[in-house]
């Protein structure tokens, strides 16, 4: 199946179509996964699938906004309580042990209880204790506070894209993915404008209550999305999964008619689907895979939030004043914009390997020579480029992940991605405050190259190909 918009619809036999001559009773047709995936494939993209997008990802917009602002907040109680680099570090790698168990968490809970339920109470939970992180008087209470906080954002981001993922059409999935990341880079290039004037003017309290409303107004907004159809079939529960698809299309303005080829009669058998569990993720059927994505997401995602949580610090150690390393950061946290947006379109021209390939090995040359940086301009420069190809990797992985699993355990496969992601970043957080202090930022940027560069191997040898295909398809 090529996606291709020019192809005509197919029809599929209706109940009233099924032959009567050999005593045969109408029935409804049976909905099985090449229908599925062939009838989700074949709509147009509409207002149904940009507005599930905006409600659906508005979440991760939050979440990278409040893990970013928390950088700038610890920048700023650094010099009030009276704690260093280092312990800006311990500090985020608790909050992102949150981060992993949430996501590795989350996964199993989606495939079990369903994609909606579960995006819908993260969501709450997440926006309940991010904003009660102002109410903190210490070191010790705020650790608590955003460890809690981060155990919601890292379950439900890894959810979102999974529940995406099985809602685009294929032909499509790369660049509605982009977009998705683009929300992602929203939240970055606005968190530093956020610190900017909330922070200076109101307090670093303030600014991490102005969260709540917001999350809270999207939670409301996202209690009207459907449940992915995908899963509901792989539960067993065909009647609901049909329910959900006929009304996906009309509400995208596709046809009703469906395929020969897509659909069996209730009379006859349907194929049988292989039923995966967790630890089938290490059984040879996918242990180089799975263990080809948890380098992939240790070496993105240990670089990417060491990077965002310590660019203020960074350059205040530089010489460079809090409200100048501010004034700096946007510059630098702009540059995800283009990388989130393009990397769709780019994924879906290239595919997703060769594009991790690529973003690996970009973040490890301008991570070196941002390392090296003494200037503004230089620093400004480079550190825009290391942003733009950490974010070009995350559209990838993002994208990459949901498309290696299949349905009944997708989100269990993107959760423990998502974790490795985190342990990669608590593990670099620890040695970046340490080492940072010790031995300047060259040196842990020329540790993080060693990290990228073998990821970069390791996807371009394992990682398998899975342009234009559907879900189904690039997880046989």
């Amino acid at each position: 199946m090529n996606g291709s918009s020019s192809s005509a619809p197919q029809q599929i036999p209706l109940a009233t179509d099924i032959d009567k001559s050999e005593g045969r009773e109408a029935t409804q047709p049976l909905l099985t996964q090449e229908a599925l995936a062939a009838r989700l494939d074949r709509l147009p993209v509409s207002r149904f699938h940009i507005l599930v997008l905006v409600v659906a990802a508005m979440s991760l917009f939050f979440d990278t906004l409040d893990t970013v602002i928390t950088g700038f907040v610890l920048a700023t109680l650094s010099p009030l309580w009276g704690f260093s680099a280092a312990t800006i570090g311990v500090l985020s790698a608790i909050g992102l042990s949150g981060y992993l168990i949430g996501s590795a968490i989350a996964g199993f809970a989606a495939d079990k209880y369903g994609r909606k339920p579960m995006i819908m109470l993260t969501l709450i939970l997440y926006s309940v204790f991010s904003a009660s992180r102002g109410l903190a008087d210490d070191v010790y209470g705020f650790a608590v506070l955003n460890f809690l906080t981060w155990l919601f954002v890292g379950a439900e981001s890894s959810i979102v894209p999974t529940y995406l993922a099985e809602l685009w059409p294929s032909r499509v999935r790369g660049k509605l993915g982009g977009w998705m990341m683009g929300f992602f880079a929203l939240g970055i290039a606005c968190s530093p404008i956020w610190a900017f004037y909330v922070i200076p003017n109101w307090g670093w309290r303030v600014s991490l209550y102005l969260t709540l409303p917001f999350a809270i107004l999207i939670g409301f907004m996202r209690s009207g999305l459907p449940e992915s159809p995908r899963w509901l079939l792989s539960r067993g529960r065909a009647a609901e999964a049909e329910a959900v698809l006929k009304s996906i299309e009309k509400r995208s303005g596709g046809s009703v008619n469906h395929s020969h080829e897509a659909v069996r009669s209730v009379t006859n058998k349907p194929k049988s689907v292989m039923k995966y569990t967790a630890r089938d993720l290490l059984s040879p059927r996918f242990r180089k895979i799975t263990l080809m994505i948890w380098l992939a997401w240790f070496a993105e995602y240990g670089v990417l939030y060491t990077f965002m949580t310590f660019v203020p610090t960074l350059l205040a150690m530089e010489g460079y004043t809090i409200v100048k390393s501010f004034q700096f950061s946007i510059v630098i946290y702009a540059s995800v914009i283009p990388g989130y947006v393009l990397g769709g379109y780019i994924i879906d021209w290239l595919d997703r390997k060769p594009t991790m390939v690529i973003a690996f090995i970009g973040t490890a040359i301008s991570g070196t020579l941002f390392g090296l940086s003494t200037t503004p301009e230089t620093l400004m420069t480079f550190g825009g480029l290391m942003a733009f190809f950490l974010a070009l990797c995350s559209t990838s992985i993002y994208n990459y992940t949901p498309e290696l699993y299949p349905t009944n355990i997708r989100a269990t496969g993107m959760g423990i991605a998502s974790a490795w992601g985190r342990a990669g970043a608590i593990t670099l957080l620890l040695v970046f405050g340490v080492f940072a202090v010790l031995k300047g930022k060259l040196f842990v940027f020329v540790v993080c190259d060693v990290i990228l560069i073998s990821a970069a191997i390791v996807v371009a040898l394992l990682g398998p190909s899975t342009k234009g295909k559907s879900l189904e398809e690039s997880s046989m």
